[in-house]
């Protein structure tokens, strides 16, 4: 079951990324994420935002520009004006090719960069959600041992259904990092609510052993 869950997040989250890539625009990311910018500038401040720019900058540096992937895709995928000259009256076939694939390459650091700045800005918001982590874990156990001193039953359902919310939410993260619309920052407390919730759910329900 587990498997069979995480084969179909896997292959919606492929699909996601094969359509985001062909058929969006460079432009559209951009625009998501300058508005979305907006969204946390107003609701988070200004300080907030250029934390989160500074984190998601240096991170996209570290792992695309300084690493070297940047340039050896761009190589890959598209040639240099000296290869063009080099390859003499063949140097303009495939130019429209070249740009289409230009602009994909390029609404797929779009999208990276947007990856991490969502990721990052889960990251801002999980040290003031610690407390809701801890109340959530301290209800759980102590809802169970109320239950086991008054011999309460203990819902095998709702621990599976805890469980079971949990891992969707999680499997699916990826998509949403990737979603092509600008999306509130306040979603990730919201978030951690939930989870929080599940948690003590989960824990509230563990079975019972004498």
């Amino acid at each position: 079951m587990k498997s069979s869950w995480g084969k179909t997040c896997l292959f919606i989250f492929v699909i996601e990324l094969l359509l985001l890539v062909t058929f969006i625009s460079p432009e559209m990311v951009t625009r998501v994420m300058a508005m979305e910018g907006v969204s946390i500038e107003n609701s988070l401040g200004t300080s907030t935002l250029r934390e989160l720019d500074r984190r998601s900058s240096e991170s996209f540096d570290s792992l695309v520009i300084s690493s070297g992937l940047y340039a050896d895709m761009w190589h890959t995928l598209i040639p240099t004006e000296d290869e063009k000259k080099a390859s003499g009256k063949l140097q303009n076939t495939g130019k429209g090719l070249f740009k289409w694939m230009e602009d994909r390459l390029n609404v797929c650091m779009f999208l990276f960069f947007q990856f991490l700045e969502r990721l990052h800005l889960m990251g801002l918001w999980f040290p003031s959600s610690v407390l809701v982590f801890m109340a959530s874990l301290y209800s759980g156990f102590t809802l169970r041992r109320i239950k086991q001193g008054s011999f309460a039953f203990s819902s095998p359902t709702a621990h599976r259904s805890g469980v079971k919310a949990i891992m969707i939410m999680v499997t699916l993260l990826p998509l949403y990092f990737l979603f092509p619309a600008p999306i509130t920052p306040y979603l990730y407390p919201c978030l951690n609510i939930l989870w929080a919730f599940m948690l003590m759910t989960i824990i509230a329900n563990i079975a019972k052993r004498i």
